[in-house]
């Protein structure tokens, strides 16, 4: 008697978090202690809202640390790191969960860690989550970052697959849908002088991790292939593109918004340079 063949949905995004690896124990543990962190401190100061941030507080340290995954392949240290600088970030204001979501997932298709183009599947559920963007108006810069990174994964090195061009057009015509019947006017807003530093400062680390991408050694989830250092850095210029349209737009809101990405650029910048610090100090003198 044959046995029929199981049911495998395929997906070109999804990533296994294994809790074997070290790195992946350490954000389940951060994110839970986080929440629950935040959870006793609102209490404690008898704010509103306690049980949404504490789920805020620990959403933002786990996507702060898979986004430092996608932009550091090479050292789990950059996301750890990442999931450490969001929590202070925090005192900005309320993360937006979607846009740093968007800009995840967008990174990974950049950076394509899996190894392969996103599937019919992901298609599908990348154009029901534009529709979701396209009604929220704060979240447009993320939004644009993520059809920018898909539309581009065809013409990129290694170039993706044609399905990509097709899932970037059915996402830009569903965002395009709900922001025009559904998303509220935005007015621009005045950063404050912390927003204006937070921008400041991660404009320079994230100019620094751009140039000073080196050529990946780990290997896809998907695919017998190394990653591409072409992808990498263009997987790093996206977060310094979502923070100038961001600014631009959006105005302070979108820094508050985007801490997870914020800490993942300086992660990413300032492990560089502990490297290559802790490479020289090891060398033997001459």
């Amino acid at each position: 008697m044959t046995s029929r063949p199981r049911f495998q949905i395929r997906t070109g995004l999804g990533r296994a978090l294994d809790v074997e690896h070290r790195s992946n124990r350490f954000v389940l543990a951060a994110a839970v202690a986080a929440g629950a962190g935040t959870l006793l401190f609102r209490w404690a100061t008898e704010a509103d809202d306690v049980w949404l941030w504490a789920f805020r507080a620990g959403a933002a340290v786990f996507l702060a640390w898979a986004i430092g995954r996608e932009l550091d392949p090479d050292d789990t240290a950059s996301a750890g790191v990442a999931a450490v600088l969001v929590i202070p970030l925090l005192a900005l204001g309320a993360p937006s969960l979607a846009s740093a979501g968007a800009v995840l997932v967008a990174a990974r298709i950049a950076v394509r860690t899996t190894g392969v183009s996103a599937h019919w599947i992901d298609g599908i559920v990348l154009t029901a989550a534009a529709a979701y963007l396209g009604s929220q108006a704060e979240t447009w810069p993320a939004l644009g970052t993520l059809i920018l990174a898909l539309g581009t994964d065809r013409y990129a090195e290694p170039p993706g697959a044609d399905r990509t061009l097709v899932f970037a057009a059915m996402m830009g015509v569903a965002a395009f849908v709900t922001a025009f019947w559904v998303a509220d006017t935005l007015e621009w807003t005045q950063p404050t002088v912390a927003e204006w530093i937070v921008v400041g400062v991660v404009a320079a680390g994230g100019f620094l991790a751009i140039v000073n991408t080196q050529t990946p050694t780990s290997r896809a989830d998907l695919h017998p292939g190394d990653l591409s250092e072409t992808r990498l850095r263009f997987g790093r210029m996206l977060g310094l593109f979502t923070l100038v349209v961001g600014l631009i737009y959006v105005g302070g809101p979108s820094v508050t918004g985007l801490t997870p990405l914020w800490a993942a650029l300086l992660a990413t910048a300032a492990l560089h340079y502990f490297r290559t610090y802790r490479s020289r100090t090891a060398q033997p003198p001459m």
